[in-house]
């Protein structure tokens, strides 16, 4: 590699986590997914079929992603469409908070759903323009290790800022200032707490939209215009390698099997549990403390072993994790402590996967095409068993002794179909992935001492 070449991976690395350090702290206050959102969602009396939609929020705005391929088709320079487009998708939720000005607490929750649906639309389709651009300037060979140290960094500064907003937010409920500041204690108590959430939303967009400031540093190599396929073959290409459409089938059923109990996770934390915002938050801390130690491990096992391999790994743990949920009470929920390391560690390799393992197989400048519709078909899949988690919401049931909660029946039913992904995965084949079995022993070699040989790769 040149020196020129590896100025360019460095000057990249250094921009892109600057930028993503403030785009990791919008996500975790006011994007989907953020307990932020969820709280308030909780005090305007969501019903689980609006739970059930916000989480659907975040998987329908992938059908975005192909917008993305449509908006750079014939263009040489990528950076400011990307920029753009998703400092729309950020700018809109400096407005969450004026959910709280509808009379009717419904129509809130509405105009905020409506409201989470365009920014997360505007951001996936600038997210796709942008994978496409990151992944011409970082060779494959070092992808997974640039993947999984860029979010090591992105979680552990968003961890921070997320437990002390969270604190604040708690001693709302509690009425009490933080380190007793008698000079705060009339401005701590619990009717203002909304109004609290809504500045937290208002501090967020601004922290994202100054984020892209540094994404604009971020080098960007230059190619050029596409005059040689319609956009209709560009979207078609992809469906007619078949190794894709068997990943796409993967990851269709994956996304479909995490999709199911996805609106629950955080309101049964807060709901069923009794859990406070910050105990939540402590639960978070763990899960990402266990994915920041993880990010290291997986980065390098992804580079050496391949996507496919990982993926193995995150299967049998990813039907493993809700299980812990089914024995949880709103007295005893220490096993919950336990569930948010191990569920930690499968989600560092499964984020790094699901960015890499469809670039790893996708023809050179054919990545941007691939990835959009990739996440299109899959979001589609996740978005519907989220609905249907809310449309279908079960009664509770009795297991022998053990009283499952709806959410739990929901659970359950998860991790089975998350085990059966492993099925479709044997089908796809990664040409630079190394059997399982294979990679897990030279793994313990390496602790041991001895190396074996490695062998094929399939």
């Amino acid at each position: 590699m040149s020196d020129k070449k590896i100025g360019l991976i460095r000057r990249t690395y250094r921009s892109s986590i600057r930028e993503g350090i403030f785009a990791q702290i919008y996500g975790n206050l006011a994007a989907i997914g953020s307990s932020f959102v969820t709280k308030l969602m909780v005090i305007l009396g969501a019903t689980p079929l609006q739970y059930s939609m916000l989480s659907a929020l975040g998987q329908i705005s992938a059908l975005w992603q192909p917008l993305g391929v449509a908006f750079s088709h014939r263009i040489s320079e990528r950076k400011w469409i990307c920029i753009w487009i998703t400092f729309v998708g950020r700018f809109l939720t400096l407005f969450l908070g004026v959910a709280l000005l509808f009379p009717d607490q419904q129509d809130g929750i509405w105009f905020m759903l409506v409201l989470l649906f365009f920014s997360a639309g505007f951001q996936a389709t600038g997210a796709n323009i942008w994978i496409a651009w990151i992944s011409e300037l970082i060779p494959l060979k070092i992808r997974g290790r640039f993947f999984s140290r860029r979010n090591q960094i992105l979680l552990a500064v968003g961890l921070l800022f997320s437990y002390a907003l969270s604190y604040l937010v708690d001693l709302f409920e509690k009425g009490a200032s933080p380190f007793q500041i008698r000079s705060l204690q009339k401005f701590f108590i619990p009717q203002n707490q909304t109004l609290f959430l809504a500045f937290v939303y208002v501090f967020a967009s601004i922290i994202g939209i100054i984020g892209l400031s540094f994404l604009a540093l971020q080098p960007e190599p230059k190619r050029e215009r596409s005059h040689e396929q319609s956009l209709r073959k560009v979207f078609l290409e992809p469906l007619k390698d078949k190794n894709f459409r068997l990943l796409l089938v993967f990851g269709s059923w994956w996304m479909m099997s995490v999709g199911i109990g996805s609106p629950f996770w955080t309101p049964f934390m807060l709901k069923n549990l009794q859990m406070s915002l910050f105990e939540v938050q402590l639960y978070n801390t763990l899960h990402i403390g266990s994915s920041l130690l993880a990010f290291s491990f997986w980065g390098k096992f992804i580079d050496r072993y391949g996507n496919k391999t990982s993926m193995k790994i995150c299967v049998f743990l990813g039907g493993l994790n809700p299980l812990f949920w089914l024995f949880m009470t709103s007295s005893n929920y220490n096993i919950l402590w336990v569930e948010a390391i191990s569920s930690g560690f499968m989600w560092a390799g499964t984020g790094v996967i699901s960015t890499n393992f469809v670039l790893s197989i996708a023809p050179r400048r054919k990545e941007q095409s691939y990835s959009g519709i990739y996440a299109a078909f899959t979001g589609i899949f996740m978005m519907s068993s989220s609905l249907a988690s809310g449309i279908f919401y079960p009664a509770s049931m009795d297991l022998g002794s053990l009283h499952l909660a709806p959410e739990q029946v929901i659970f359950g039913i998860g991790a089975v179909m998350r085990w059966l992904g492993i099925i479709p995965l044997g089908l796809v084949r990664e040409y630079r992935s190394v059997p399982l079995r294979k990679a897990l022993a030279y793994s313990m070699s390496r602790i041991i001492g001895w190396r074996p040989r490695m062998g094929k790769r399939s």
